[in-house]
């Protein structure tokens, strides 16, 4: 059988070129299905906010058409055995991917395989020698105090329950796990999780109205789409890097994702009624100490933004973090979200960061306008 991609139902061939440079996030597409496509690469596009593979697909009547699949930006790629030149023109390629709710041939990549076997997941670790770079040493040693309090500076990345960096890596001749989508769903086609934030009804009806947009395949309420920060608390628990600067003044951090950056001041100020009348995605943090445990409080909340990457909050709203080391070189952040209009009860959640165990590692710039020039075709 030629290749072709192995859909329920065929797609409809087109010579069109497809616009690649468009900007998606995961609620453009069925992220509940996986089709497979088998073609040739025309281009591989190392940009952000997403790469972009445009492959060519010859179909059982002999004529081709272009797909465009979206993959992860490369800040998390490049950790998972990816490379500006991983793909080159001409090569074959089987792409998992989930498929464009509007039918477009586009779709947001699962997994690749090349002609060769190489199998490219979209999680970092997937492959051995990524999994091999990234896994720390027995001991990570905690870096000097600052003044008498611990010293958390230094590049971390999520680290899964119970402080595991990834999932064990394949080796050979294992068979591989089942491709999965790229990243969770917030788009609302899959109900809110028992572990959502518990909204009033008020703002469980704002939500609804977001899902249905969503699913709609409209952009309006999305901000990953529209390259916004992705705010508080949902900056410290995206699946990109972070690094944590500090002195005894305050506490910098600077997140990979949309080039994103908070402070914390440690120095006893507190928010002015400037401040609180100027909400930001970032909010305003101050924080103190209590033993070795840094608690943050965050006020001045834009409504712009969401708990969790869907769900509303009101201006009321604050964030209060507690984090500590765990174990060397992993760090806990134990978030409670406070909101008494649009919550039925505080919402918690508990984070793990593990510092990068292999030296002089820099975040990658994110860049999310370069992506933007046809972001609204």
């Amino acid at each position: 059988m030629r290749p072709y991609a192995k859909l329920a139902a065929a797609a409809a061939f087109s010579m069109s070129a497809v616009p690649v440079a468009a900007h998606h996030s995961n609620s453009a597409y069925q992220v509940d299905r996986i089709i497979t496509l088998e073609g040739t690469v025309k281009e591989w596009r190392w940009m952000n906010p997403h790469t972009w593979l445009v492959m060519t697909v010859e179909g059982p009547d002999g004529k081709t058409q272009e797909w465009a699949v979206e993959g992860r930006p490369p800040g998390i790629l490049g950790r998972a055995g990816w490379s500006a030149k991983i793909l080159q023109p001409g090569e074959r390629v089987t792409v998992h991917a989930s498929p464009a709710k509007n039918g477009d041939p586009e779709g947001i990549i699962a997994r690749v395989t090349k002609a060769d076997g190489t199998v490219l997941g979209n999680q970092p670790n997937f492959n051995r020698e990524a999994a091999a770079a990234l896994t720390p040493p027995a001991a990570a040693p905690r870096p000097a105090a600052v003044g008498n309090r611990p010293n958390f500076a230094g590049v971390y990345y999520p680290a899964q329950q119970g402080g595991q960096a990834a999932p064990p890596p394949r080796r050979p001749g294992e068979p591989l796990p089942p491709p999965t989508r790229s990243s969770p769903t917030v788009d609302g086609s899959q109900g809110r999780g028992p572990d959502a934030p518990k909204l009033t009804p008020e703002y469980l009806a704002k939500w609804n109205a977001i899902a249905a947009s969503r699913i709609s395949g409209s952009y309006e309420t999305d901000n990953v789409h529209n390259c916004l920060p992705p705010g508080m608390p949902a900056m410290m628990s995206a699946a990109y890097g972070m690094e944590i600067m500090q002195d005894e003044q305050k506490i910098t951090i600077f997140t990979e994702h949309n080039d994103a950056m908070r402070r914390i001041f440690l120095d006893g100020r507190r928010p002015s009624e400037q401040v609180l009348a100027d909400p930001t995605y970032a909010g305003y943090s101050t924080g103190r100490w209590e033993g070795d445990t840094l608690v943050v409080d965050t006020v001045a909340l834009t409504t712009k933004s969401y708990i969790d990457g869907s769900s509303p909050h009101s201006a009321k709203m604050t964030v209060q973090e507690r984090i500590r080391f765990v174990e060397p070189g992993v760090l806990e952040n134990q978030i409670t979200v406070n909101d008494p209009e649009a919550l039925v009860e505080p919402w918690r959640v508990v984070r793990r960061y593990r510092k990068a165990s292999y030296p002089n590692d820099e975040l990658r710039e994110f860049a999310c306008a370069e992506g933007l020039r046809d972001a609204r075709h």
